[in-house]
């Protein structure tokens, strides 16, 4: 019966371990430092009970793509359950907002392993895909129908996901990428929160003082 209590409360134990660990870590946070608070805080697109974490990147952002790979580990290990990660592209240039296209594209087509693909064909074989044709060719040459893929790209879904993060890179102050922004309210990043490592502490903790009470 000891043997059978003691498997059962190590995971609670070690839980409990992980939570009061972010509890003391986001009492230690330096406003300024490690992350800066947007006032007035911006709503959440995320449902009640949820935590939102947004991802701001760029596809041509060689930070991003090395941070890519280490979001999607801590989605599938690190997180706590409350948490909902959005990915949101940058917008401040026509570059970036022809990059965004892409992104909503691959949304909105229901190919989210594309999204991998794009961060590769623009940072390992330096295809920019900085104009239709090129983003076309890329689409077509992994089954995407070309009509499909016209109908979508610049058809109204895509262009009010533009709109909408449009409006939230102004809200969230965006000027660099990667940025992470908690619950509408903290914003940090690797250089912040002092490395990739600990920019998901930072986040885990950021996020713990967010938590929706039980």
């Amino acid at each position: 019966m000891n043997t059978l209590i003691s498997r059962f409360a190590r995971p609670l134990v070690a839980g409990l371990m992980v939570l009061a660990a972010q509890s003391a870590l986001a009492a230690d946070l330096v406003e300024g430092v490690q992350y800066k608070t947007l006032k007035p805080a911006v709503p959440t697109s995320v449902a009640p009970g949820k935590v939102e974490v947004v991802v701001v990147f760029w596809y041509a952002c060689g930070h991003c793509y090395l941070l890519e790979p280490k979001i999607e580990a801590w989605e599938k290990k690190g997180k706590a359950a409350y948490v909902e990660v959005v990915r949101m592209p940058a917008v401040w240039n026509e570059l970036l907002k022809m990059h965004a296209r892409l992104f909503y594209t691959i949304e909105i087509l229901g190919k989210p392993e594309l999204h991998a693909e794009a961060f590769r064909e623009i940072n390992v074989r330096g295809n920019r895909l900085d104009t239709p044709d090129k983003i076309e060719a890329f689409f077509t040459a992994r089954g995407v129908a070309k009509a499909d893929l016209q109908r979508v790209f610049s058809g109204f879904a895509v262009e009010s996901k533009l709109a909408r993060a449009a409006d939230l890179n102004k809200r969230y102050r965006i000027t660099s990428t990667p940025t992470v922004v908690v619950n509408g309210k903290y914003v940090t990043d690797a250089s912040m929160a002092g490395g990739e490592d600990q920019l998901f502490q930072v986040i885990n903790a950021l996020a713990a003082r967010e938590k929706p009470a039980s």
